[in-house]
């Protein structure tokens, strides 16, 4: 149960999807994939509702797992780009399923102004994440840190990504390379030129954070 009644929902948009070619079944596998993951971890509470084409949402267990969860859909989407935005407040009936029949409040219009302010961007470089809270301190310091992190993992390549994958999941280097034939200089290699290390502890700081304000 979030803290103080505050959830957070997560919108997330498939960017030009009308170019992905089969785009529906390659949705439904990974939202099936990642549902099943985050389900089995409790960090949400339903599994992730499709709103639109190319849109899906969910409501987390608790704030603090908004990091995780950012970093869990982009690795798992890849090569797919997504809008993902951010909204926390009041969630109406929040434990009832569908999410996108049953679910309102505050949090969900937050996420709908963060999407939409993504959607909308001229900044100079691409913005693939936002926050709305409803708190401007928070928002400030969050949406800074993702700008600054989303324009380092965008330039990871498809190599880098299988790599990153397979550390989260065995998290030893030496299994890593045993796994993907590679030698372990190669998978240092990988990791570094993928900012691995910046992802993790963007997570893991984002997450202190969140408890912080929330």
């Amino acid at each position: 149960m979030a803290k103080k009644n505050c959830y957070a929902v997560i919108t997330a948009d498939v960017v030009k999807s009308r170019s992905v070619e089969a785009f529906r079944r390659t949705r439904d596998k990974k939202l099936r994939e990642v549902s099943a993951m985050h389900q089995q971890q409790h960090v949400i509470l339903s599994p992730y509702a499709v709103t639109a084409w190319d849109e899906f949402q969910a409501i987390l267990s608790k704030p603090e797992y908004i990091p995780r969860i950012i970093l869990d859909l982009r690795r798992h989407f890849y090569p797919l780009r997504l809008w993902i935005a951010v909204g926390l407040g009041a969630v109406s009936d929040a434990h009832k399923k569908p999410i996108n029949l049953y679910a309102g409040g505050e949090s969900f219009e937050r996420a709908r102004k963060a999407a939409d302010r993504l959607k909308e961007s001229f900044s100079k470089y691409p913005v693939f994440t936002s926050f709305e809270s409803g708190n401007p301190e928070f928002d400030t310091i969050a949406n800074a840190i993702y700008r600054l992190h989303d324009s380092l993992i965008d330039r990871a390549t498809a190599k880098q990504w299988a790599t990153i994958n397979a550390q989260f999941k065995a998290t030893r280097q030496e299994t890593v390379a045993r796994r993907l034939a590679l030698d372990t200089s190669t998978v240092s290699r990988n990791l570094k030129r993928g900012y691995y290390w910046q992802m993790v502890e963007t997570r893991d700081a984002v997450e202190k954070i969140i408890g912080f304000f929330f």
